[in-house]
């Protein structure tokens, strides 16, 4: 018994001294007669027994003792327990420290106290928690109360809970304490109150946060007042929500300044689109008349006249051709300086586009006795995506500079790849003259506006001192820059570089099926310049043919004697016209007159022809006489016709000329709309010179009747015209198509030349964009291009041979030209329908249904390898997509405009597979 009463002592003992807390307990004199292990850390002593017999008093100061003597003297005498009493003392090192006491009075088997029984537990950190807690919420609160925003805490029911002094003095309240309890009900009106509480239920039952949500609400004195307020949950300690936390600022101010910047804003773009519109006006009523001075004036140069009039008329073309230059010059300027300049990229044939353009120069060259050359090398792409117009606005300034600048010598154009990556293609063109010249000190100036080398050039040679400005701009947005190399006296070499995309489908130079016959014919090139010599001999090459180039009309006599000799004698001459000491002529005359050589066929090529050249040819036996600089197509055709002539009875030879190609391509049956007598008046002449037949009407509505009384090959309509303009009556036209499937190639010709007119233009259904004045050579190109008499020219915005790849289409279908005529038929008739499921959509504005039905258009112009009208459908899907409508009817002009070529290019398809099979053309064809 004994030891088992020993063993629950020391179990007692080490129970106690295991415990963190304070546990003693004292007599009636508050003598300690037991304590633990933990008291006696506090006091410092290495064991509890030392306490025994010992107070507090030999181990606190005199007043924090008295102090727990005084407690344990009232249990003693009372018999009631002290519970978690709080008691603050300092340790030996002076910090504070807080203890958590209880104590009850002790007593013995009679019920009577014979001492104290003690818990202490430090609760130090604790109580600086809480000092500390204390504290932040006071430092809280302090910036809740003088924070501007509204802040505040609300409980499930949307009640406060908490609120700040901002809260406060927008409902009205003195403190801040009168809104707890309160809802917005109790201030707000009940439909501005409902909305709040409706938003607030909706973040407590989601769970998501209101960010940045603008409410709107009338104050007492009918002013408006905007807030901006977030709303996120407020969850206890388990993650449940048990509220929201909400603040509010306010944004009146702001959303004035938003609103009076808006109106700044409508403002300035009224005043722009009044100064756009008034710019297109003045460009309309300035160019429609000089339309009619250029044209009339290059029509009445065409006559015969006598050598004053030639030369009156001569200098009103070159005035008014000036008077243009300046118009277009500072149009262009403008909209470069308002940011208005934006570039139209389209695929485009660069050799045809550069070609042409020199052109238009070979007359100026001719007259100053210049040799113009274009060298476009053998790898540069045939054709890329870019803006062609103002690629070739960079082009012509810069030949025009220097065939002004230049008395003697050469103009060359030459293009080359600089750099070519995965899609795009970064070219490198050099326009180089002999001309005078420009000084290194003025070399950077005459990229500034209004800026020449020369002051005193202005006076001799005219020009605004806007080209080179404009012209550095725009190769700047192709993504390129310009410079110069020059020396005064010797010449100038302007380069630029520019950046193109490669076209989707790869498009290579039209070769014929006579073309690909010339492989291995023997050719001898003769001229004088070195440049056109290299120029040609490449191009002969590239198709080819064996050439040999000589300098002169001597050095061609005994090439074609050693030739002879060899048995290699060549089968073609290409023969410059102007050389000096023995020029073509004579060279040809000499050829066909010497015994010892052969007799090949000669093509005369010249810079300039004069009157009577080509009775000359005639009577030399030259086989074609052509206009330098040539363009390789028609250089090509020129040589295919003269190898495969074949005589007439008389046996004299007919000559081949620029004219006579042009000549046998088909005539035309044109509609020509246009209110301007004089326009239509130089219209009709320039195209019925060309063998084409012209009806001329003088407004919109008088076209619509025309078109549904006759059948013609294409329309020219002017855009702005009385009664009915140029866009509605094609609206009409395309309208009445619709039951037909026929599309009757639609060309607008304006004066306007603002930014977006041809965009217009295209999403109004028509096919291509001749701005005035009206340049006799563009108005054919473009005319029998849409009208397929010809190829892809400079100035054409659309072929129907690059809507579709028709060598992918067909492998689609397993090379069955037939199932791919069925399907063109299907989509023919079956793509008005799809477009009007997208223009519903687009009505309704819903965007699943613009999705699918896009989408749905999508999959069937893929079918053709259509690559523009699947970007615009894919362009529409993506915006569908997005949710976000407001570019979707832009878009859809877009993809409309796609549509109708791609319906073009597919009934052109359909028609030449019933040719073929002989099969009967489809009602719509036959409409």
């Amino acid at each position: 018994m004994a030891g088992s009463l020993s063993d629950e002592r020391t179990l007692l003992r080490n129970l106690m001294d295991m415990v963190p807390d304070y546990i003693y307990v004292k007599d009636t004199e508050s003598r300690f007669v037991v304590a633990n292990r933990a008291l006696a850390d506090l006091m410092g002593l290495k064991n509890p027994d030392e306490l025994l017999g010992k107070k507090d008093s030999d181990y606190f100061p005199k007043e924090l003792a008295a102090a727990y003597f005084a407690d344990e003297q009232t249990i003693l005498k009372s018999g009631q327990s002290v519970l978690n009493q709080e008691e603050r003392s300092v340790d030996a090192q002076g910090n504070p420290k807080w203890t958590s006491t209880s104590k009850v009075a002790l007593r013995n088997k009679q019920g009577e106290i014979i001492g104290i029984i003690g818990i202490g537990r430090d609760i130090t950190r604790s109580k600086q928690a809480e000092v500390a807690l204390r504290s932040e919420r006071k430092l809280l609160r302090t910036l809740i109360d003088n924070m501007p925003d509204r802040i505040y805490v609300k409980d499930a029911k949307s009640r406060w809970v908490v609120a700040n002094h901002a809260l406060a003095e927008l409902v009205g309240a003195k403190d801040p304490e009168e809104l707890l309890g309160k809802t917005d009900f109790d201030y707000f009106p009940k439909e501005l109150a409902t909305d709040f509480f409706s938003d607030e239920q909706a973040v407590i039952q989601s769970g998501e946060a209101l960010v940045n949500h603008e409410e709107k609400r009338v104050d007492a004195e009918g002013n408006a007042k905007w807030t901006s307020t977030s709303k996120v949950p407020w969850r206890d300690e388990s993650g449940h929500v048990i509220g929201i936390m909400g603040i509010g600022r306010d944004i009146t101010r702001r959303m004035a300044a938003e609103e009076e910047s808006k109106r700044a804003k409508e403002a300035a773009e009224t005043a722009s689109r009044a100064k756009s519109e008034f710019l297109a006006n003045m460009s309309h009523e300035i160019r429609t008349p000089m339309n009619g001075i250029i044209g009339m004036t290059e029509l009445a140069l065409d006559t015969e006249l006598t050598g004053e009039q030639r030369d009156y008329l001569s200098m009103v073309k070159v005035s008014a051709e000036s008077l243009l230059t300046v118009i277009n010059d500072i149009l262009d300027f403008s909209k470069i300086e308002a940011g208005k300049m934006d570039l139209d990229c389209t695929d485009f044939n660069l050799r045809e586009s550069l070609e042409e353009t020199l052109r238009t120069f070979g007359v100026r060259a001719d007259e100053k006795g210049l040799e113009l050359a274009c060298d476009i090398r053998a790898n540069v792409p045939e054709v890329i995506v870019g803006d062609s117009k103002r690629l070739r606005q960079v082009v012509v300034n810069l030949l025009g500079n220097a065939i002004k600048f230049t008395e003697h010598g050469e103009v060359v154009l030459q293009v080359e790849v600089q750099q070519v990556k995965e899609r795009s293609v970064e070219l490198h063109f050099i326009v180089r003259d002999t001309g005078l010249g420009i000084p290194k000190d003025k070399q950077d100036v005459i990229f500034g506006a209004f800026a020449q080398a020369d002051t005193s050039s202005s006076r001799k040679y005219g020009g605004t001192g806007l080209g080179l400005t404009i012209s550095s701009r725009l190769v700047a947005m192709m993504g390129g820059r310009i410079w110069l190399e020059s020396e005064a006296g010797i010449g100038s070499t302007f380069h630029f570089t520019g950046t193109f995309e490669l076209a989707r489908a790869a498009q290579h130079p039209r070769v014929s099926s006579k073309a690909a016959s010339l492989a291995g014919i023997p050719v001898v090139i003769v001229d004088d310049n070195p440049t056109n010599r290299r120029i040609l001999e490449e191009t002969l090459i590239g198709w080819g043919m064996k050439a040999t180039s000589v300098s002169s009309g001597w050095a061609a006599l005994a090439e074609l004697r050693r030739a002879a000799e060899t048995g290699n004698a060549p089968t073609l001459v290409l023969l410059d016209a102007q050389m000096p000491h023995l020029d073509g002529f004579s060279t040809a005359a000499k050829i066909k007159s010497d015994p010892e050589a052969p007799t090949p066929t000669i093509i005369m090529l010249t810079s300039g022809g004069q009157r009577g050249d080509a009775e000359r040819c005639r009577k030399l036996g030259i086989s074609a006489y052509l206009t330098k600089p040539v363009r390789q197509a028609e250089l090509r055709d020129a040589i295919v016709g003269v190898l495969g002539l074949t005589h007439r009875a008389d046996d004299t030879p007919k000559l081949v000329t620029r004219h006579s190609l042009r000549e046998a391509r088909k005539h035309l049956q044109i509609l020509l709309a246009d209110d301007n007598a004089i326009n239509r008046e130089l219209t009709v002449r320039i195209l019925s010179k060309r063998g084409h037949t012209v009806t001329a009407v003088e407004n919109g509505k008088l076209a619509v009747e025309a078109v549904e009384a006759q059948n013609f090959d294409v329309v020219l309509m002017d855009v702005q015209m009385p009664e009915m303009d140029g866009f509605e009556a094609t609206a009409m036209i395309r309208q009445n198509e619709q039951a037909s499937g026929r599309h009757l190639p639609i060309i607008a010709m304006t004066a306007h030349a603002m930014k977006g007119d041809r965009e217009s233009c295209l999403a109004a259904g028509m096919d291509g964009y001749i701005s005035k004045p009206i340049r006799a050579q563009e108005l054919l190109e473009v005319t029998e291009s849409f009208a397929g008499t010809s190829g892809p020219t400079r100035g054409v915005d659309y072929q129907v041979d690059s809507v579709l790849d028709r060598k992918t289409a067909l492998e689609r279908v397993d090379g069955d030209a037939a199932l791919l005529a069925d399907l063109a038929k299907l989509f023919c008739d079956g793509s008005p329908r799809m477009l009007s499921n997208i223009q519903d959509a687009i009505t309704r504005k819903n965007a699943d249904e613009l999705r699918r039905a896009a989408h749905f258009l999508k999959g069937s112009v893929s079918t053709f390898a259509a690559q523009a009208a699947i970007d615009a459908a894919l362009k529409l899907e993506r915006i569908a997509r997005s949710g976000e409508l407001m570019g979707a009817g832009d878009a859809y002009a877009s993809l409309a405009a796609e549509i109708r070529r791609l319906r073009a290019a597919l009934q052109d398809l359909m028609s030449a597979q019933n040719t073929t099979t002989g099969a009967v053309p489809l009602k719509s064809e036959r409409e």
